[in-house]
């Protein structure tokens, strides 16, 4: 059990005033250095003493202050239920009889299928094609009119590119929304 004399409010004006005193001690000495052009603020004491009486009254008050303040947390929040993409069983509390919140949840649940696809097809994108590239010799990844995704070599894709069934295409997001900018031109087999 932690022992809490003292009411919340009474405690931050305390660390306030002990930040206040500590930050103002620790600026005038180091503007009363920068005026001298000394080394020593005082002939007893040098500024790296300054800054470690700061910082440890800092790290006091902190620490005074976790302990003041220190309870349990709100295990509400904390265990709540998931709710991922409109689907989970938190997502009745999340929305907490809101019934806007609710039709986003509903909107996300059957776009769910498309985000997925959309999030697969931006990770095979990104990372697959420079891995083919680099391999002795270099293979290509094209798009394939079914959405699936074959590899061909230089002989291959210059022979499919000649024949005209090689078309490149720009990597969309969100549905086919917008153009996904952080992906390279794909290159889509056309039949």
């Amino acid at each position: 059990m932690v022992f809490k004399p003292f009411t919340s409010i009474s405690v931050a004006l305390l660390l306030i005033l002990v930040f206040a005193e500590s930050a103002h001690s620790f600026l005038l000495s180091t503007s009363k250095r920068k005026k001298t052009g000394l080394k020593m603020v005082s002939p007893n004491r040098p500024a790296s003493s300054k800054r470690r009486e700061f910082l440890n009254k800092m790290s006091a008050t902190t620490m005074i202050s976790s302990l003041l303040f220190s309870r349990s947390a709100e295990a509400g929040v904390i265990q709540s239920e998931q709710c991922t993409m409109g689907e989970g069983t938190g997502c009745e509390d999340l929305a907490g009889g809101n019934e806007y919140i609710r039709s986003l949840q509903k909107k996300s649940a059957e776009n769910k299928a498309v985000i997925d696809k959309d999030a697969q097809m931006a990770y095979q994108m990104k990372n697959y094609p420079d891995y083919f590239a680099s391999l002795n010799p270099p293979k290509y990844l094209v798009k394939q009119p079914d959405g699936s995704f074959s590899v061909y070599d230089d002989q291959e894709l210059s022979k499919l590119k000649a024949a005209g069934k090689i078309k490149i295409e720009k990597a969309m997001a969100k549905g086919g929304k917008y153009a996904d900018l952080t992906q390279k031109p794909i290159m889509v087999l056309v039949e």
